[in-house]
């Protein structure tokens, strides 16, 4: 696939995959001037946007792809290095603790927006 056509495909701008080339998350090969996609790189991209919704940084992203790629060629060789394991459970770990943070942080706003909510609405009916 050219790049116009992931674009679509995915609904993300064709400047942030030209981001995504240069800063090395998502480098793709190139003929002639244009970005070429196989399945592997829509494979990838498709991880990139999963790990974006759950608020991964893109530099922690690249980080544990580059793991993920490590741990998969250590599969196919038998030579999965235990450290790479650590690091990507350590990583989804942090992350996890960071969302129960603010999904706490989320739950006092809420409270305090409904709270809010309920004195106004309590003014419009005249109380």
């Amino acid at each position: 696939m050219l790049i116009g056509e992931v674009s679509k495909e995915y609904g993300i701008r064709v400047e942030t995959l030209r981001y995504y080339d240069r800063i090395g998350l998502l480098t793709v090969e190139r003929r002639k001037s244009n970005r070429h996609y196989t399945e592997r790189d829509i494979k990838k991209l498709q991880n990139i946007m999963a790990m974006k919704e759950m608020m991964f940084t893109l530099e922690d992203i690249k980080k544990l792809l580059e793991i993920d790629e490590r741990i998969d060629r250590g599969l196919e060789n038998r030579t999965i290095n235990k450290d790479d394991i650590n690091t990507l459970l350590e990583g989804v770990k942090l992350k996890h603790l960071e969302i129960l943070e603010k999904e706490k942080q989320l739950k006092k706003v809420k409270n305090h927006l409904e709270k809010i909510i309920g004195k106004i609405e309590s003014l419009q009916r005249g109380k």
